[in-house]
Order: C-alpha cells, then structure tokens, then sequence
C-alpha cells in the first residue's frame, strides 16, 4: 500500500552550484532506485534558523512531495542521516494531495 509523504530538508546554506546539483541527483537516483517519483517539488531558498545547527545560523531549505510505500520512509532517513550536506531532515505522512502547491510557493522570499 501507497502513501504520499513529504521531506523537508535543511541543506548547508555554503553548497557551491555544482555540489548542490550533486546532491539533487544523489537524491533523484536514490528515489528512482527505489521506484518512487518525486510528485512535487520545490526550493524554499536560505532561511535563518532559530537556533544554530552545527554551527551553521542559516540553512538551504528544499521541500518535496511523493507517494512511496511505507517502508520507503526508513530507507530515506538512513540515506539522508549519513549526507553530510544535509543539516535536518523532516519526514512526515502528507495530508495533501501529490500535486497541491505549498503555502510557501506563493510568498515573497
């Protein structure tokens, strides 16, 4: 059985482009090894964050939405826990539909 889930994932704010584009493909692999597409997705850009994470006080913030099985969460978090250009990392059940926009994609950075 399928749900759709969504990952938010704070990435270090100091990613050259190309290390960047690295690491998005890293991820899409990761998905299209595991027979799971991406439905949406989105680049929220450098937020602050309230409190330091290693160290960093700001961090890149990348949104996605997809519809997996449930143990496609397990797989991704340990794919995720050991990226070290990943800071944190959300993963949580989506009560939205796989294609609806984010508030966020709406407003003023």
């Amino acid at each position: 059985m399928s749900n759709i889930y969504e990952t938010t994932i704070i990435v270090k704010p100091d990613l050259a482009n190309d290390q960047m584009k690295s690491l998005n493909n890293s991820i899409d692999q990761f998905f299209s090894e595991n027979n799971v597409s991406i439905g949406y997705k989105e680049d929220w850009g450098i937020k602050n964050l309230k409190s330091a994470i290693n160290k960093y006080s700001k961090g890149s913030f990348k949104f996605m939405r997809y519809d997996a099985s449930s143990d496609f969460p397990k797989k991704l978090d340990v794919f995720l826990k050991f990226n070290t250009d990943c800071l944190r990392y959300l993963i949580t059940k989506s009560l939205n539909g796989l294609e609806d926009i984010t508030p966020l994609a709406n407003k003023d950075n």
